[in-house]
């Protein structure tokens, strides 16, 4: 069950006559919420509902565990949360890495005689949003730990929590504190938050339907071609370019859609997306594009690490392992982790030349940001890659045509106008990006109700006229 089908449709629609008919009971609309969420959940795999039960019941006794053990019994405290921690962990290596794991042990040991092949690998379809869910529920568990938060005494509103079915599949990844007090409190209908919410769906649905899926569409017919060993070298930069606009539209809308249905159930989501083409700095991008995951990985991943508090080349390294750590979260495989080596030796390059303190200089601001953007669109090679020697062909393929630009100029490869038509598609995620600058750089308010319904018209029509095939999420995959 996606967000674009008719099944979603009917859930969502009973989601929405819930909230009004248990107006008087936030209980009764708790669980109402919760088991849409489940039914959400098992949609595809029934039996992993079970998954998420256990985990969030281990959640729940953990927390309150750690809520009745006082502070100075900290062998108790680390245990629980490792039990919580190992029970997490465990369940995510084994659904998402399991086999990559086997699979790249065989290759390695191949040349000494092993035997072991794919009948040795486990035959696992990957539960929907594990990834998200799980570092969620991590969330829950460390914060309760820490004192950030207090242990949730219903189990209904935790499970509710892990399992709110707008976000759970791709996020944002939410923190406790940020949503279990929105379970408790009163909401009233409001018109404007309503619409608010209308349209963020349907901006969402414009990115993903229209821009992602187009582009989309552009890059998997010509993505070979890019690869080949002498290809168009614009080609190839050209379909960095459109996948890196496909990826961002494909991900910002989904978080718009999960957004706007949430606002209209009567929950506030955390922002994922802030223009993140306009970054001028790789820290400043990570700061703009999946906000929750950098957020967490910054709280849950470089600070227990030490973060900053042990010198400079310290952090340094520790901001290398976490961007591996957050490639390898993207997906069980080398090129992913390719993907998180290249930006993370990115991040180290500009801090030690000195890039993340406070520029002034126009020019150089003007060529760091040149240097940013196209260091995250040639990454993209490995992240849509199969494997590391195609990420690496295609990156080389584009960095020559790249090199090529102020010889021979722009020229379009023969691919009967998809190359053109592709560039025509980009043009909704530029003007996005200028009217965020408009907002941020030149004084220029957000945009108001009557901008907004211009929008929704011009977004809606397109819609309409420029849906292709419906493509599954990106981020569903991780």
């Amino acid at each position: 069950m996606s967000f674009v089908s008719l099944s979603f449709a009917t859930l969502y629609l009973v989601a929405l006559l819930l909230r009004t008919a248990t107006r008087g009971s936030r209980t009764m609309y708790v669980f109402g919420l919760l088991v849409l969420s489940w039914i959400f959940y098992a949609w595809n795999v029934p039996e992993y509902v079970v998954l998420i039960l256990f985990s969030t019941s281990v959640d729940y006794a953990a927390a309150r565990l750690l809520a009745a053990t006082p502070a100075s019994s900290q062998r108790v405290r680390r245990g629980l949360l490792a039990v919580s921690l190992a029970m997490h962990l465990g369940l995510l290596g084994y659904f998402k890495y399991a086999a990559f794991i086997i699979r790249s042990f065989a290759e390695l040991t191949t040349g000494f005689g092993s035997s072991l092949g794919d009948s040795a690998l486990p035959d696992l379809v990957l539960p929907i949003g594990i990834s998200f869910y799980t570092f969620q529920s991590m969330s829950y568990t460390i914060d309760v730990y820490r004192g950030r938060i207090a242990a949730e005494t219903s189990f209904l509103r935790l499970a509710c929590y892990i399992a709110f079915f707008p976000h759970l599949v791709a996020g944002p990844i939410v923190r406790g504190s940020e949503f279990l007090y929105q379970l408790t409190r009163r909401r009233r209908f409001r018109l404007t938050v309503f619409g608010e919410g209308a349209y963020l769906i349907l901006r969402g649905l414009f990115l993903k339907l229209v821009v992602a899926d187009n582009l989309g569409e552009i890059v998997d017919a010509h993505w070979k071609s890019a690869v080949a060993s002498e290809p168009h070298g614009t080609l190839a930069l050209s379909l960095l370019v459109f996948f890196a606009c496909q990826l961002f539209c494909d991900f910002a809308g989904y978080t718009d859609i999960a957004r706007g249905l949430a606002y209209q159930l009567g929950f506030r989501l955390p922002i994922n997306f802030n223009a993140p083409y306009l970054a001028t700095t790789f820290t400043d991008f990570w700061r703009r594009w999946h906000i929750t995951l950098s957020s967490w990985m910054r709280d849950y991943v470089y600070i227990p690490l030490g973060g900053n508090r042990h010198g400079y080349t310290r952090a340094s390294i520790n901001l290398l392992l976490v961007m591996l750590v957050s490639g390898l979260w993207h997906g069980a495989n080398w090129t992913f982790l390719a993907w998180g080596a290249i930006l993370g030796v990115a991040v180290f390059l500009e801090r030690m030349l000195g890039m993340t303190r406070g520029l002034v200089v126009k020019p150089v601001v003007a060529i760091w940001y040149v240097v940013v953007q196209m260091t995250w669109i040639l990454s993209l090679g490995m992240f849509r890659a199969e494997n590391v020697g195609e990420g690496a062909q295609v990156i080389h393929n584009a960095i020559a045509g790249l090199a090529a630009l102020p010889t021979a100029g722009i020229a379009i490869p023969d691919t009967k106008g998809a190359i053109t038509i592709g560039w025509w598609f980009v043009f909704p995620v530029v003007a996005l990006h200028v009217r965020a600058l408009a907002t941020e750089q030149w004084g220029v308010r957000s945009p108001s109700v009557l901008e907004k319904s211009i929008y929704g018209g011009a977004m809606l029509a397109a819609i309409l006229t420029l849906y292709t095939v419906s493509r599954e999420f990106i981020y569903f995959q991780f």
